[in-house]
């Protein structure tokens, strides 16, 4: 019964952040509909789940191992539309479509049995056992799994790269959306060691309640919690919360366009450390949600995009003209760590620093 109830309170929170994300996308931020469409995705997964958990299989024989090809999809759905969703940098390997494949490995191999008909899937279910560990059942659960886990933690990864080269409020919104992968981490290595515990129905329907649990938290945060920002906001910036929940319109886009750019172009003001959202939302008299709007609008890019190329561009001049040394320049330019100027100087290059200054010097 309270399985029922959290896997449907799941579907339905599944569907109201698609409505969300998808109106949000109106004029606003187009790519708020990546993850419109994934959660509408999810919603479809979510019924299919409770379908099984509420026994009521044998009624709906077409949509047999159908879940299984949703689960192998959500992992890097997921990892996609949150990259897109907060413009992160692209990287040279497309991870993304590597990824997609493997649910379309799973539907080629399954083509079998999905055109088969209603009474051979039913009678397909009697000859499982799975109570067994390695059952099928058991067996595309622990793969579902294994694999959610490695595209959600590179994902985890990929969004601590790039959050780390700037200070703790730059882009909080994507810091909310770190910290729940990281739950969601722990929460697939414990489903993981179940399987090997309790595997069959147990196993697939503790994963299933967890991840509905984590949708209701993920809600939470993002559209309850997130209104707080435009309460702390000072009077000064009343007006521009108008703009948050409209769309911002073009000569206003284009004035403040200009002004961010202006601000981007103060070498002192772009190569300080602990440049922040805060900080340049402050300077341009205008909410943090209107700042990376403005950005991603006017220049086609995400502001850590802009600020990446706007320092490697001083720091390839220093790298030709000066003598300091690697560590120096990064942390002249702005970046917090070595590691993090070498990897962000090699992607906008195909370079390491020491590189293009020796090949510019020679």
């Amino acid at each position: 019964m309270i399985g029922s109830i959290l896997l449907s309170a799941g579907f339905i929170q599944s569907l109201f952040l698609g409505l969300y994300f998808f109106f949000q996308g109106e004029g606003k931020k187009e790519y708020s509909r990546y993850l419109a469409f994934f959660f509408f995705f999810l919603s479809l997964s979510m019924a299919c789940n409770l379908i099984y958990y509420s026994g009521n299989l044998n009624e709906f024989p077409h949509l047999i191992k159908l879940g299984y090809f949703f689960g192998f999809c959500i992992a890097p759905l997921f990892s996609f539309v949150v990259t897109q969703y907060f413009l992160i940098p692209k990287e040279r390997i497309n991870w993304e479509g590597f990824t997609l494949g493997i649910p379309v490995v799973f539907l080629i191999y399954q083509a079998p049995f999905f055109l088969l008909s209603g009474e051979d899937k039913i009678l397909s279910l009697t000859k499982i056992q799975s109570k067994d560990i390695f059952s099928e059942t058991n067996i595309y659960q622990i793969l579902i799994l294994f694999f959610s886990f490695f595209v959600f933690l590179r994902t985890y990864i990929r969004f601590q790269m790039e959050m780390g080269q700037f200070s703790k409020d730059l882009y909080w919104e994507g810091r909310i959306f770190a910290k729940y992968l990281f739950l969601l981490l722990i929460w697939l290595c414990f489903c993981i060691l179940i399987c090997f515990i309790l595997p069959g129905k147990i196993s697939e329907s503790i994963s299933n309640l967890g991840f509905s649990i984590w949708i209701l938290g993920f809600a939470w945060h993002r559209v309850y919690l997130d209104k707080k920002e435009s309460h702390d906001l000072p009077n000064n910036q009343s007006e521009s919360v108008k703009y948050q929940k409209s769309y911002l319109p073009e000569i206003q886009m284009m004035e403040l366009g200009k002004k961010l750019e202006s601000l981007l172009d103060d070498k002192e003001f772009l190569l300080d450390g602990d440049l922040n959202l805060s900080f340049i939302a402050n300077k341009l008299g205008i909410s943090s949600h209107t700042t990376s709007q403005v950005c991603n609008r006017y220049f086609g890019k995400s502001l850590i995009e802009i600020i990446q190329e706007k320092r490697i561009e001083h720091a390839k001049y220093a790298l030709k003209h000066s003598d300091e040394t690697i560590l120096r320049i990064g942390f002249d330019v702005g970046f917090n760590s070595k590691n993090s100027f070498i990897r962000v100087f090699k992607e906008l290059t195909q370079l390491t620093p020491s590189e293009y200054r020796k090949k510019h010097r020679s």
